[in-house]
């Protein structure tokens, strides 16, 4: 069979296990991620139907594009109304859990290059990228899952903006500690470089934020909101990485003025009505689910050898759950959740495609010792992903997708939970 055959059958099957994935998640809670792992399983380590190579050279370029999907979905879902007041408890065990993670990842890896395990050159700035791009959950794991169980809404909101603001901090982190490793030992010039990045990072993605919000007022009722603002973001982040910003914060910044823009506009006395949807007709929704097909089967097909990075990525991924409990805890202690909701805020540990494109990232960017990082990541993607399952099937025994108790979703179709739930938050 010729290679564009092979090509268009794989497309078609991970297409397919993408949707039957949805349909098993919807019946028995277990996350399409695994699925779709399992089919990279598949057609890399066991058939070779995708080589490593072919996957190696694709990576940047698939990468840049998911990291902005990732970074627009989180952004867009940071409502105003909820930064200011009722996220706070989630803001609080983002930045526990966040830090915890980050802190004892960079213990681990540390301890791994002590005894030879990881290879040379590997310096503390390398443990502490390891850190951070482990550091936080995954939004497009925890999102659907606590959405489609019905999870009653303060534990719902409060799991799934922690996803949302970690994401954030782990791309942030990861790009900051990317220049530090790429600008060498000198403190003061780092220093800088990240001061310039930062801020010319956050002026284009605010000023471009500003524009656009006028340019979707006038699209009003356009269903060409959606690719002009895909087309927006992307032009926005060249235009930022090559004038040496940080364009990862640029598109951050765009997306949380977005996705504010008609409360935004109705305080400035601009616009009263809402301004034009950039998800009109559901095509971010198709989007989306593209980009988390592909990339969940591409970090599957990229495990294998050499096994000894799969077994840290193995003991990295087991070790996340319990440097995640007392965040969790103290979170469950402040709403006064309920047994089963303070577990499933505990096992909410998986980490997702920020994590995997994140590990991919460093070494296009010529950072050496970073090309062993894929290697360690995703197996620590995979390992987190199965104990969420397993404990998150657990946390919610006995209860079927509308037992969530009194005030749980009433539909899916709800814009998230963090947003249809924030009342629920207050403390």
């Amino acid at each position: 069979m010729d290679q564009v055959s092979i090509f268009l059958l794989t497309v078609a099957g991970v297409f397919l296990v993408g949707v039957l994935g949805e349909v098993i998640f919807q019946r028995t809670q277990i996350p399409d991620a695994v699925w779709l792992v399992a089919v990279g399983v598949l057609l890399g380590p066991v058939t070779g139907l995708l080589r490593h190579d072919w996957l190696e050279a694709i990576a940047p370029f698939f990468a840049a594009l998911t990291l902005i999907v990732i970074l627009f979905d989180g952004g867009r879902h940071l409502r105003g109304g909820e930064l200011g007041r009722s996220a706070l408890p989630a803001v609080v065990l983002a930045l526990l859990t966040f830090g915890c993670s980050a802190a004892a990842v960079t213990l681990l890896a540390q301890a791994a290059a002590a005894v030879g395990w990881l290879p040379q050159p590997w310096t503390l700035r390398h443990s502490l990228l390891l850190g951070t791009i482990l550091g936080g959950s995954s939004s497009v794991v925890i999102m659907p899952s606590v959405t489609v169980a019905c999870v009653p809404p303060a534990t719902a909101a409060v799991v799934s903006l922690e996803s949302a603001i970690t994401d954030v901090l782990c791309v942030v982190g990861a790009g900051t500690i990317t220049q530090l490793l790429l600008h060498g030992a000198d403190v003061a010039a780092p220093g800088m470089v990240l001061a310039r990045m930062f801020g010319i990072g956050l002026g284009l993605g605010a000023a471009a934020g500003v524009i656009w919000m006028l340019v979707l007022a006038l699209l009003r009722g356009q269903r060409s909101a959606f690719p002009l603002t895909l087309s927006g973001l992307l032009i926005l982040y060249v235009v930022v990485d090559r004038v040496g910003g940080s364009a990862a914060l640029a598109v951050l910044t765009f997306a949380v003025l977005v996705g504010n823009a008609s409360w935004i506009l109705r305080k400035a006395k601009l616009a009263v009505e809402p301004v034009a949807d950039v998800e009109d007709g559901d095509i971010y929704g198709q989007l989306d689910f593209i980009v988390k097909s592909f990339f969940f089967t591409f970090i599957g097909a990229m495990l294998g050898p050499p096994w000894g990075f799969a077994v840290l990525g193995l003991i990295l991924g087991l070790a996340l759950l319990p440097v995640r409990l007392p965040g969790a805890w103290l979170t469950a202690v402040w709403l006064r959740l309920p047994r089963g909701e303070r577990d499933v805020v505990s096992v909410s540990v998986p980490r997702g495609l920020a994590a995997g494109v994140l590990a991919t990232l460093p070494a296009a960017a010529g950072v050496a010792g970073t090309e062993v990082l894929p290697a360690v990541v995703f197996p620590a993607v995979v390992t987190t992903i199965l104990v969420f399952t397993v404990g998150f099937r657990l946390a919610r025994r006995g209860r079927g997708p509308r037992d969530g108790g009194e005030g749980a979703p009433a539909s899916p179709d709800a814009e998230s939970p963090a947003d249809a739930a924030a009342p629920g938050l207050q403390p």
